[in-house]
């Protein structure tokens, strides 16, 4: 029976913590908040407490609510400051107000109520409304602006929209002193109770948790690190012949764990600017952090290029089951899926061991470190986890508590060791290169492929290496502070507003640019650890100048300031320039400037700058303006003098504190916040009723108060827990209002029935009006955001290729990237990550919208996908940008006289299409009928490089063989490449007489290894960018040829086919042929016949095919290659060759799906194919076709 019992109690146990999780510190933050609740509740309902109040004593539990203590310390001070701050801006500019229109009643304001002002003086009376009205409405308006500003400002702006708003509601010959007491004494006293209880009751000090994050983020990278090298050197092995104790994860495990170390090292930065606003008392100030925090994100760039590498091997294990598949399936051809495997494999036996024996080294030396920062920062040392995967694991000593700390950590031998052993690997590895065949080491996938993995496993290495640095520093800080003694090496520090740039963060709020947070987010604690945030999400806004100040095709279109001070001049010939010059003759030089001139620069420069803050601000603008006509359609009675008296015993100020809660930026989000902030005050007013009849009418007020927190700790819980924040502080708020509106004795005499009433009535009326304006007036849809984030992105991509691709006119470069350049492409990539953050936030609001176009399931998954691509995307850039920074790029440095057209090539093609679906997202309008794909023009470039490589580096090799020419993969191309290697061979002729090269120095080279894990970087990007292509025909269709070249195979093809098969061709049948299955070839074969079919494509004048099939294989026609449309099996085209030759232009059938959707239609237009299917016409015929047809009927006819 017990055994049941138990097992029903676990059950139980599971299934509430599976629905309702809970740990420690959230169940002490909701602790915390109750009881500061309570306890301010409890000063309402004591008569002598009471009178200290003023007149709004209500507003102290309210405030309660809103400046919680359920933070940290720091986040409760910064809470504090903002707070503070919007009580004396509302209160100053309330009393202003009042003021102004207290002189419009005269000097007999105070002796006169507001009734016999309306009976004696109506218009004098009507006139202090107007004026209130006024100020109601700027304030308004204010509200709005700063909030569309940044979701910051809330903390600030609200507090200001209280004061203001209830002030002006209270009679108009109310002195200013109690105006200042009902406002100022319940306001601070409430903060004052928030701050109390929060360094009383569980304190959570900023520093402290900056210690725990940071040992977290570490452990996320250790196991990332791992757990990759891991599954790169034994995924294809058995678990008996693996150097590792445990068998490697699987691959969704590590690509989950790339955004989870994303998100971690955004906490962690954001937790480093939070502590600014607290003063610590420890041996180590938080600030000694910061250069390691800093360097997390770069090593998390690296560890995403481990992963990326285990992909691609996983991609290559797996090609044989991923070359066949269903053409309705969007399915992206690999480029690594025609490497070598075993050529690979070979390679990477011999490596394993060294592999290994570094990462052992790496890995213990990651797990000192955590021990290190976790002792100086006085974090539990259980929580940095120690390595598992290793055979000898056990015998590595782990450290549980600081007295089995030793007394030398030997940081210095620790970090020799792994210098020597990073040494080593190096060595071991260009040594067994160097060993391997020559067709190894040219560009190709394997090599790609290798170097990838390793040039992010040895700049993985090299961060632990600064780390080690880093982390000796803070321990010898923290030894030597606590030499001294207790007392004595403990020091306050002041890390409050240190600097300049802590200042513009306390201001503007931009913790983490990636992951901004939001309204929600802020009112919770600044940091959400939520694991669903996109249910009840709150999209933050784009800054304004975001879109102008990255995107360089936008910026540059603006008018500079600067070239209204010089005269416009057309370009003359250098000869005419300098002519002109010499003489002193040019009759057009600049003159002084009159006083008029002078005037209308000045004038012309008001113009513009206004002209750009107006276009930057339409946003807020539009903002502003809703929030303004909302409220003052839900407050309007307040300022007509027949219905104010009516208004104030109506509760009206419920009304605009309802309204202004449920204006939200967007349609979807303005319409979900309506609903959760109506039920939670239908909840929470049906609480306040329970509470009051349990307490039978302020009889009991002991358990009245009992049952309040009872229904105020769930309250919390959501509040402070889960993504519902709208509906929680409402619903706790209309707790505490509603039965203190019914207990409190005032000149409305509401019953808790009434009571109860008038506040679903406020929520019905308030939601309702802010629904219907944000509907009306200026409606933004979540729907079109989330397009215009994305396009962004996608703008923001174009820019990142250019920013990348250095030397594109084949200027010489000594840098690949420079500083400046990558310090841009870091902005760039910043911005492009929190606009997708943004639009995963609009992607959740859509569902919540209207729509007349159908149901929005299907779009939401396409969507979801387009956003995983981008995301996809900027990983491999931001990766192949930091490896370019950190080593360089030979191919530029070295070879960027000869290869820069393809170069070129391959970034402009890029950039064309992500500039097409940029315009595809904005204007809703299809795809261009052809959008070449850049995989052509990659594979055209590594050909070239291979051809500079042997064309440069022709001495012997370095096992004394010169290269035979029956090995070379013969490239050709047109003939100006033929020119180009001319030219680049007379410019190195006199360097090869002086010394010979060898290949494999040069394939060793750290530039050259950098070049390949960018390269293979690219070809993913290009794959994903196909993938972006498919599913943008998808959202927005495409136009398709329906005539002409591209629409159909050539004149030959058709014109046979009709002769043989004239019904079947009219129909649309294909004609049966006997085929042979292609037989498979080597890559480089196929990558010379794409290289081929693409300059045939090219027109011109061609050379030689360098093309050497087997004696089995019939020769190619190039032509019907070039006209041949994927899918068609006709031809005895290779397979290999179908899939990675043709652009995407070609692909006809390739993005229907099972749903009906398809690249001629989107979701909207499902079903317009019906009436086509009884269409007999014969548009879809071919032209000479129609011709024919059409000459028959006039003769029968």
């Amino acid at each position: 029976m017990k055994e049941t019992m138990n097992t029903r109690a676990k059950r139980l146990q599971r299934w509430w913590l599976r629905h309702f999780p809970i740990d420690r510190v959230l169940a002490q933050k909701v602790f915390k908040c109750t009881v500061n609740s309570t306890v301010a509740f409890i000063f309402c309902l004591i008569p002598e407490v009471r009178k200290h109040l003023g007149a709004q004593p209500a507003m102290l539990p309210l405030i309660s609510v809103m400046a919680h203590p359920g933070r940290r310390i720091s986040g409760t001070i910064q809470a504090m400051m903002f707070c503070l701050t919007g009580l004396v801006l509302g209160l100053s500019y309330a009393l202003f107000g009042r003021f102004l229109a207290q002189r419009c009643l005269g000097h007999n304001w105070k002796h006169l109520t507001e009734d016999e002002q309306y009976a004696n003086h109506f218009v004098r009376y009507e006139s202090a409304l107007a004026v209130l009205a006024v100020f109601e409405t700027f304030m308004l308006f204010f509200h709005g602006w700063m909030r569309s500003l940044s979701h910051h400002y809330f903390a600030m702006v609200f507090p200001l929209f209280l004061v203001v708003h209830f002030a002006f509601l209270d009679p108009l010959d109310d002195p200013i002193s109690a105006t200042t007491k009902a406002y100022t004494v319940p306001f601070y006293l409430g903060i004052a109770m928030s701050l109390f209880f929060n360094l009383v009751l569980f304190p959570e000090f900023g520093s402290t948790y900056l210690g725990n994050t940071t040992i977290d983020t570490m452990n996320l990278i250790h196991k990332a690190i791992d757990d990759s090298v891991n599954f790169f050197i034994s995924i294809d092995l058995k678990e008996s012949q693996s150097l590792y104790r445990k068998s490697p994860e699987s691959l969704s495990k590590l690509l989950k764990s790339k955004p989870t170390i994303h998100n971690k090292v955004s906490t962690c930065s954001t937790v480093l600017h939070e502590c600014i606003y607290e003063i610590s008392y420890s041996y180590v100030s938080p600030t000694q952090l910061k250069p390691i925090i800093e360097t997390f994100k770069s090593c998390s760039m690296y560890i995403n290029g481990l992963i990326n590498a285990c992909q691609l091997e996983f991609t290559l294990l797996s090609r044989d089951e991923n070359r066949e598949g269903d053409l309705l399936q969007i399915k992206t051809d690999k480029e690594i899926a025609y490497a070598h495997f075993e050529r690979f494999d070979r390679v990477l036996r011999k490596l394993r061991p060294s592999i290994y024996n570094l990462h052992k080294i790496l890995s213990e030396s990651v797990y000192l470190t955590k021990i290190l920062l976790a002792h100086a920062y006085d974090v539990d040392l259980s929580r940095a986890k120690g390595s598992e995967i290793f055979k000898d694991s056990d015998e590595i000593v782990r450290y549980k508590n600081k007295k089995d700390l030793p007394t030398d950590f030997c940081i210095d031998e620790r970090k020799n060791t792994l210098q020597k052993a990073l040494l080593d690997f190096d060595r071991e590895f260009r040594e067994e290169l160097l060993k391997s065949e020559i067709d190894f080491l040219r560009p190709k996938d394997e090599m790609f492929l290798l170097s990838s993995f390793l040039m992010n496993f040895k700049e993985t290495t090299n961060f632990v290496i600064n780390l080690l640095d880093h982390s000796k520093e803070v321990h010898t800080t923290r030894s030597a502070r606590e030499a001294k003694g207790w007392l004595r090496g403990k020091s306050v520090w002041f890390t409050f507003l240190h600097s300049f740039q802590s200042f513009k963060i306390w201001i503007r709020g931009t913790y983490s640019k990636t992951n901004p947070i939001n309204e929600n987010e802020g009112l919770q604690g600044g940091i959400s650890t939520q694991q669903n945030k996109s249910i009840g999400a709150v999209a933050t806004r784009r800054p304004s100048v975001a879109e102008e100040d990255l995107l360089l095709q936008q910026a540059e279109s603006d008018k500079n300031l600067r070239d209204l001070k010089e005269t416009a001049e057309l370009p003359l010939p250098a000869t005419l320039s300098s002519n002109l010059e010499s003489d002193n003759s040019y009759p057009f030089k600049k003159k002084e400037g009159t006083t008029f001139e002078s005037l209308n620069y000045y004038f012309t420069a008001c113009f513009i700058k206004t002209n750009r803050f107006l276009k930057r601000s339409k946003a807020h603008f539009r903002f502003g303006f809703q929030v303004a006509i909302a409220l003052m359609l839900a407050s309007f009675p307040m300022f007509v003098p027949k219905t104010r008296d009516w208004y104030v015993k109506f509760h009206g100020a419920w009304v605009g504190f309802v309204c202004i809660l449920c204006v939200e930026p967007s349609v979807g989000d303005t319409f979900w916040s309506f609903f959760l902030r109506m039920l939670g005050v239908v909840i929470g007013s049906s609480w306040a009723y329970l509470s009051y009849a349990a307490g039978q009418h302020q009889s009991d007020p002991y358990l009245e108060t009992v049952i309040t927190a009872i229904g105020a700790a769930p309250g919390f819980y959501y509040f402070l827990g889960t993504p519902y924040v709208k509906a929680a502080i409402i619903g706790i708020i209309s707790i505490y209002i509603v039965l203190l509106a019914a207990a409190i004795p005032s000149s409305i005499h509401d019953t808790i029935l009434t009571a109860w009433a008038k506040r679903c009535f406020a929520v019905g009326y308030g939601g309702g009006v802010a629904l219907i304006v944000q509907l009306i007036m200026f409606p933004s849809k979540a729907r079109d955001e989330l397009n215009q984030e994305i396009a962004f992105v996608c703008g923001s991509i174009s820019e990142l290729q250019l920013l990348y691709a250095s030397g594109l006119e084949g200027e010489p470069l000594k840098v690949s990237l420079s500083e400046q350049k990558y310090k841009r492409m870091a902005k760039v990539s910043q911005s492009a990550r929190a606009a997708l953050s943004r639009a995963d936030a609009y992607k959740g609001l859509a569902r919540q919208e209207p729509r007349l176009k159908g149901e929005y399931t299907e779009l939401g998954k396409v969507f979801t996908q387009v956003i995983f691509i981008l995301r996809q995307i900027l990983d491999r850039i931001d990766n192949a940008a930091l490896l370019r920074k950190q080593n360089g790029s030979a191919i530029i440095e070295e070879l960027n006289s000869v290869v820069y057209p393809y170069r070129r090539q391959i970034i402009a093609s890029l950039c064309c299409l992500m500039r097409a679906i940029q315009e595809a997202f904005l204007n809703k309008t299809p795809l261009p009928q052809f959008l070449p794909s850049p995989r052509i023009a990659q594979r055209r470039l590594i050909n070239m490089v291979r051809r500079a490589l042997r064309e440069n580096y022709s001495g012997q090799l370095s096992n004394g063989n010169p290269i035979s020419k029956s090995s070379e993969t013969q490239d050709n191309d047109i003939n100006d490449e033929h020119e180009i290697m001319i030219n680049f061979k007379r410019q190195n002729e006199s360097e090869k007489t002086r010394h010979a090269t060898y290949i494999h120095e040069f394939a060793l080279k750290e530039r050259f290894l950098t070049w390949n894990a960018s390269t293979v970087s690219f070809e993913e990007i290009i794959e994903y960018v196909e993938e972006l292509c498919n599913l943008t025909k998808i959202l927005v269709g495409v136009n398709e040829f329906k005539y002409g070249f591209l629409s159909r195979p050539l004149y030959e093809d058709w014109a046979a086919e009709a002769a043989t098969g004239f019904d079947d061709f009219i129909q649309g049948k294909r004609p049966k042929k006997q085929q042979r299955p292609p037989s498979s070839r080597e890559p480089d074969i196929s990558e010379s016949v794409a290289s081929s079919a693409a300059s045939s494509l090219s027109g011109g004048e061609q050379d030689p095919v360098a093309l050497q099939p087997d004696d089995s294989e019939p020769p190619l026609n190039l032509a019907r290659i070039a006209s041949h449309k994927a899918g068609n099996n006709t031809g005895g085209l290779p397979g290999s060759f179908r899939k990675r030759a043709f652009s995407i232009g070609f692909v006809s059938d390739q993005v229907s799906g099972p749903n009906g959707l398809s690249k001629h239609k989107t979701l909207g237009d499902t079903d317009s194919d019906i009436e086509d299917d009884e269409d007999t016409s014969d548009d879809e015929l071919p032209l000479a076709l129609k011709k024919i047809l059409t000459g028959n009927k006039t003769k029968n006819e």
